[in-house]
């Protein structure tokens, strides 16, 4: 059972974010089971079905049974992928390189609006960050945004994307972060950074 503080700063937090940004819950969400393979042997490993799940039945209680119907393996992850009033969106979706002390994320935070023209909320997952956006994008142009991604890695300077997460959401067709934490493979749950414990400056 996931905790109430862990609750507090989970991700779930921002999908009534995204509603109210969004002015509907015609949002139909997107999630899939994933089991964990050792590293380099992820994109092989099983992936259950993709499931579509209707905005307003993400709650905590949905979250709750998701989780406890995970497998010992098993890993729950959402999309980017959602329909908006029937037609196809992304979410935009960061996997960080790594992660970033509390006293320097602000400015982190304003340089990457900057550099994607997106406003994030950003998740400590334990060894990395999670990037998220209200902004929804149309499906034609999500591929160009991962491209973009990829260009905030500077020449001959340490990674600030996973290009392989990039990578495998290209040949997906959707991106996709953890929301659980169900494996020794991953340190944490994903949770709210302190720069914005209670997504109040969204």
């Amino acid at each position: 059972m996931i905790s109430a503080s862990a609750i507090q700063c989970h991700p779930i937090e921002f999908v009534e974010k995204l509603i109210a940004a969004n002015r509907t819950q015609d949002l139909v969400f997107t999630y899939s089971r994933y089991q964990v393979a050792p590293p380099g042997e992820q994109a092989a490993a099983p992936r259950s079905p993709i499931f579509r799940v209707p905005a307003e039945r993400v709650t905590h209680d949905w979250l709750e049974q998701q989780l406890s119907e995970l497998s010992p393996k098993e890993e729950l992850a959402w999309h980017s992928f959602v329909e908006f009033s029937g037609k196809p969106f992304h979410i935009p979706m960061i996997d960080f390189q790594g992660t970033l002390q509390d006293d320097v994320i602000g400015g982190f935070e304003t340089w990457l609006t900057n550099e994607i023209d997106q406003q994030f909320v950003l998740f400590r997952t334990g060894r990395s960050l999670h990037g998220y956006s209200l902004n929804l994008i149309p499906e034609y142009t999500w591929p160009t945004y991962l491209g973009r991604l990829l260009l905030l890695n500077g020449h001959d300077l340490p990674p600030i994307i996973d290009t392989r997460w990039v990578g495998h959401s290209l040949v997906r067709g959707f991106s996709a972060l953890r929301w659980s934490h169900n494996t020794a493979r991953y340190l944490a749950i994903p949770c709210l950074t302190n720069s914005r414990r209670h997504l109040a400056h969204i």
